[in-house]
């Protein structure tokens, strides 16, 4: 081949080929869009570089002194945005021959062109092999000192000998686009580095899924090499880093199958990492999950990680699959996976990576933690505890029974007025200005109510936010007797109160509110125990509130994960997996309510010929502009618009008979011919039409969704064979 630097289409896994860009040669430019041409016109002409326009598409070609294309691309880079470079292709032919059939394998994205040429240490190190394997030991969590496994951590060598981390050789390696040979490298260095040690366990073998072309064809030489080592299938764990974003998951499960069906182990890397976590562990099913290291890192005092990783240990054991705990370093993460169900564990704590797997690690003893867990810190009985701690883990039992700050807030002055025996409790919340009000109250009978009122102290920051934000209590015994100025005086009288207890609620450094107590008929001699006691329950409603307030944030955050997870990332209405689950979801409501469901399936006509004409960055423009128009013609909550699958859209009508639904696909048309989007190339328009096929049924047990599927698409089948740009309704009332 011409071209010295190929990045085929079929499998490169074993090809490591050096870079010669540096010879003179041509390089050919194939831009995505017009206006990317006209960019690197301008670019060329500035600097009097003579070039060549191609008729067919926007591109061009000029002749290239030694070293002198590498600089071109690099000027380029800095010119174009990151979707032009990465959309940008590129081929570059030594010498002065033509580009021949077989060279146009070789075309890559300009970004890649630059990397791949920018990496010759990487190939290098490729084509000699410099690779060590370290191993780091997982054990159970139950029995530290019982060795699971390894896992298998790459490790390069320079041109001296010293150890080159992996961050840089994989992110490298991604960009330029080397990753199948440097998997394959990682894979068998693993297989025969762990052999050559004879240790028993399992090995953890990370692989990079989007590397392999054709798994049959790709990891043959590592199975070989397992085979060859003598080594159990079933003692071969492949770890896929979910990070890693796969595009396409129906070629991760056929990896993973190929895996399975050979005897191997499949571990899900990295959890709680990536882009998608549940969804793959729905669809891959794994042995084993890895948690993420960042979701480890102090989970026995960070609530937020605790409450998303208490969920994910739920889970797994439902699914009776195995957990293995990354990253652990110190002995409380370590108890607290241990008391919630984790299965193996890993991390400095226990071993670190090394070239030779160790074959000891050290016993923990099991450690009771005072804080049993992050949603319900309630602090334990102890042994020899005293009265004043019992009382606070009783109250703190019942502030903490609800994830509702209300009746958190309810609870706690309940509680304590109780406890106290006084007349008036009331939890009064600042505002950011430091204004605030009675949040919560508890009263006693003969006491007048003061909830809801509201006080704008513009004083208070400057005069004691200072000394309650450091801790500090005030007690007032009497108010006639405790020196008050009279405005001070006469306000505390209209509000009923004679004396009163102040503490501050505190959410870290920030002043959250107070937790107050008023005697409103006579005084009080406040005894230090019960100032004491009351601190200590002021602190555990803090944590209550933070708690509360945490556990929204993560509804919250679990809310917009469920909303991306079911929203397609391009036009921004519900994806196929949001429409098969609301077609499902509708169908058996439906079955039980024997009322109507529709379906319309539009699809836009001639949408190839559009990309063809105006590329695919003016296409996904137009599939944002009809996804908008299709939704503003729903109106009903309970409808969804959906995109079907590329140019095609779905639209499902619960309750809506086959009048509607057509009276809808015709307004869908409409608000499409509104948009007046021109489409020289169409054969029926100037401007962009949908075909669309509706049908309509009332679901039953003895058919299933895929009916109404079908008879929508049967009418989109007939809608284009009639000429497209219409409507046909397609009768499914009979389908049995």
């Amino acid at each position: 081949m011409s071209q010295i630097c190929p990045i085929s289409k079929t499998c490169a896994c074993r090809n490591v080929a050096r870079c010669r860009i540096q010879e003179a040669g041509r390089l050919f430019l194939w831009f995505p869009v017009p206006h990317t041409l006209t960019k690197v016109t301008s670019y060329l002409e500035q600097f009097a570089l003579k070039y060549e326009l191609m008729q067919e598409r926007p591109g061009l070609s000029l002749n290239c002194r030694t070293g002198q294309s590498l600089e071109i691309a690099r000027n380029l880079a800095k010119l174009l945005a990151p979707r032009e470079l990465k959309e940008t292709q590129v081929l570059f032919i030594r010498g002065t021959t033509q580009p021949q059939i077989h060279d146009f394998s070789d075309i890559a994205s300009l970004q890649r062109f630059i990397q791949l040429n920018q990496s010759d240490w990487l190939v290098e190190m490729l084509a000699a092999e410099r690779f060590i394997s370290y191993f780091q030991p997982i054990v159970s969590i139950n029995d530290t000192s019982q060795i699971f496994g390894y896992e298998s951590l790459l490790r390069g060598l320079d041109e001296q000998g010293n150890l080159v981390l992996p961050t840089p050789i994989i992110e490298l390696a991604t960009e330029a686009g080397l990753l199948p040979q440097l998997d394959q490298v990682a894979r068998l260095s693993t297989i025969n580095q762990f052999s050559r040690h004879q240790v028993s366990g399992h090995i953890f073998i990370n692989f990079a899924p989007t590397s392999l072309y054709d798994p049959v064809f790709c990891l043959r030489s590592t199975v070989e090499a397992i085979d060859t080592a003598r080594i159990s299938h079933d003692r071969v764990v492949f770890e896929v880093v979910e990070s890693d974003s796969p595009q396409d998951l129906a070629h991760l499960k056929a990896v993973l199958q190929y895996y399975r069906n050979a005897g191997f182990l499949v571990a899900l890397d990295d959890l709680g990492s990536g882009y998608s976590s549940l969804n793959l562990l729905h669809q891959l099913r794994p042995d084993f999950i890895k948690l993420d290291i960042e979701l480890i890192r102090d989970v026995h005092q960070d609530l937020y990680k605790a409450s998303i990783t208490e969920k994910l240990l739920e889970i797994t054991q439902k699914l009776n699959i195995q957990t293995v705990a990354e990253g652990i370093e110190c002995i409380e993460e370590l108890n607290w996976l241990r008391e919630r169900g984790a299965n193996l564990a890993q991390g400095y704590l226990i071993g670190k990576p090394s070239a030779v797997p160790t074959t000891t690690t050290h016993y923990f003893d099991p450690i009771a933690l005072t804080i049993a867990s992050a949603n319900s810190q309630v602090v334990e009985q102890v042994q020899h505890q005293s009265e004043s701690e019992r009382i606070v883990a009783a109250v703190t039992q019942h502030i903490r029974q609800s994830l509702e700050l209300d009746e958190i807030l309810q609870t706690t002055a309940a509680e304590v007025r109780q406890l106290f025996e006084v007349d008036r409790v009331l939890i009064y919340q600042f505002e950011p200005d430091w204004s605030g009000l009675v949040a919560v109250e508890s009263l006693a009978e003969g006491c007048i109510s003061i909830l809801g009122f509201h006080v704008m102290d513009t004083c208070f920051q400057s005069s004691r936010a200072v000394y309650f934000q450091e801790g500090n209590t005030r007690a007032i015994e009497d108010i006639e007797t405790a020196g008050l100025s009279p405005c001070h005086i006469h306000l505390l009288r209209s509000l009923q109160i004679r004396a009163n207890l102040v503490v501050p609620i505190l959410q870290q450094e920030r002043l959250w509110g107070l937790l107050i107590a008023h005697q409103c008929h006579n005084s009080r001699q406040w005894q230090q125990s019960e100032i004491n006691l009351f601190n200590q329950l002021a602190s555990q409603a803090a944590i209550a509130i933070q708690q509360s307030e945490l556990y929204h944030q993560l509804q919250q955050a679990n809310q917009e994960l469920q909303r991306l997870a079911c929203s397609d990332g391009l036009t921004q209405v519900g994806n196929r997996r949001c429409f098969d689950h609301t077609l499902k979801t509708q169908w058996q409501r439906l079955a039980r309510e024997q009322g109507s469901l529709s379906l319309i399936l539009c699809d836009v006509d001639y949408f190839k010929l559009y990309n063809d004409t105006h590329g695919h960055l003016a296409g996904d423009d137009a599939l944002r502009h009809v996804a908008k128009a299709i939704s503003q013609t729903v109106k009903h909550p309970a409808d969804l618009v959906a995109r079907y699958g590329g140019e095609e859209f779905a639209v499902i009508l619960p309750n809506t008979d086959i009048e509607r639904a057509i009276a809808v696909a015709k307004n869908i048309q409409t608000n499409i011919s509104a948009l007046q989007m021109p489409h020289p190339h169409s054969d029926i328009s100037e401007f962009i039409t949908l075909s669309l096929g509706v049908a309509t049924i009332i679901p039953h047990s003895q058919l299933s969704p895929e009916t109404l599927i079908a008879a929508a698409d049967q009418g989109l089948y007939q809608a284009k064979a009639q000429g497209r740009n219409c409507v046909v309704q397609m009768d499914c009332k009979d389908a049995d």
